[in-house]
């Protein structure tokens, strides 16, 4: 399930539904933990870099 905050611009947040593994949550969230970061934002930043955006 996806939700636009703002009614569909490509540049605005979108809120999103996901399930991962377990182990791959854990090591997120535990580098979000590490990194003073919520787990959201630390996500956010691994797809950037995932997918080479800046």
């Amino acid at each position: 399930m996806t939700a636009s905050d703002d009614g569909g611009d490509d540049s605005a947040t979108t809120r999103t539904t996901i399930e991962v593994d377990r182990d791959v949550w854990r090591q997120v969230r535990s580098d979000a933990v590490a990194e003073g970061q919520n787990v959201s934002e630390k996500l956010e930043e691994v797809l950037e870099e995932y997918y080479d955006m800046d």
